[in-house]
């Protein structure tokens, strides 16, 4: 998802290049806030289902339960790095659409090092979490480096209070998905059990409600992004109808 995003930027900000930089800045702005209205939910679901969803897919024969907790332990902290990534590919990108792409590779050689420093800090108290929460904190790192030198790049802000307004809006519609989805998980499977198949419907069925939710919620928030993806949405089913 982020990466269609990102190369969408790219190919506007390559082609707006001779525009006012006002333009580039709306559409950077435009497609941050799409990637974290994508990305957002897609975390808070795998920050509550971690251990189901890790099940389902991993958990067979010598992957055991011991197994299961270590790689779900893992995805759980690995959740809160997953629109920040996002994010980043959109800003190199934009990046590279400038002709400076060697902004971003100083930034990432930096925050590989904070990545080494966090991870070696927390590992010995938070084992195989600490690694992984040094990946989340080298990647929020990465991309508050790259909004600040982006916006001296394009001569303004990029639209950041309009962009944290919207990111409130989508938690409070992600903590509803999560809510849901693990309600619904847990009831089916309290009822169904852990056979595989039962796995598919408790999983799969807590997902899809989960995301219905937050569907209508951020549409209930009027969260703009959303709108305009319904405006889309509506006008391709008209005119194939």
């Amino acid at each position: 998802m982020s990466r269609s995003g990102s190369t969408c930027c790219l190919r506007g900000c390559s082609a707006w290049r001779s525009r006012p930089s006002s333009s580039r800045r709306k559409l950077t702005g435009t497609g941050t806030r799409q990637i974290f209205l994508l990305l957002i939910p897609a975390a808070a679901c795998t920050l509550v289902l971690a251990t189901p969803i890790t099940r389902l897919v991993y958990q067979r024969g010598a992957f055991g339960t011991d197994s299961t907790d270590l790689v779900a332990e893992a995805l759980f902290w690995f959740s809160f790095s997953l629109p920040f990534a996002g994010v980043n590919l959109l800003l190199t990108r934009t990046f590279f659409s400038l002709q400076r792409p060697w902004l971003p590779t100083g930034l990432g050689a930096a925050t590989l090092v904070i990545n080494l420093v966090v991870a070696l800090a927390l590992y010995r108290p938070f084992g195989v979490a600490g690694i992984v929460i040094g990946t989340a904190v080298a990647s929020a790192a990465m991309t508050a480096g790259q909004a600040y030198y982006l916006r001296r790049e394009l001569g303004g802000r990029l639209e950041g209070a309009e962009t944290l307004r919207a990111v409130a809006r989508m938690l409070v519609a992600a903590a509803a998905l999560a809510a849901v989805a693990y309600l619904v998980w847990r009831g089916l499977d309290d009822v169904l059990g852990r056979s595989l198949p039962a796995q598919i419907v408790s999983v799969g069925s807590g997902l899809t409600a989960g995301i219905a939710v937050y569907g209508v919620a951020v549409l209930a928030l009027r969260v703009t992004e959303a709108e305009q993806i319904r405006d889309l949405v509506r006008a391709r089913l008209r005119r194939s109808g």
